[in-house]
């Protein structure tokens, strides 16, 4: 399917999806880190509150995995743009 003959309704459509695909995917992404840093991180279910080395760890954690999803979705758009290119 060529993109420029597409109709603007199925462009619309595709625009549609495509943005669902994406929060789906951020959604995903962001629960992966929820769970991988807690289970890491949180060890005393005795409390309400995390102490201050679990908040730090927590912290850490989730800086540390949205460093390694910027980078891998860079290298992601540098591999496609070689595909792409001529």
């Amino acid at each position: 399917m060529d993109p420029g003959n597409l109709s603007q309704k199925e462009t619309k459509k595709l625009e549609k999806i495509n943005i669902d695909l994406t929060m789906r995917s951020i959604s995903v992404t962001y629960m992966s880190m929820i769970g991988r840093c807690f289970d890491n991180c949180v060890n005393d279910m005795t409390s309400k509150s995390l102490s201050a080395k679990e908040e730090k760890c927590v912290k850490l954690c989730s800086e540390k995995f949205m460093k390694y999803q910027q980078r891998l979705e860079q290298r992601f758009n540098e591999e496609s743009a070689n595909l792409n290119a001529p």
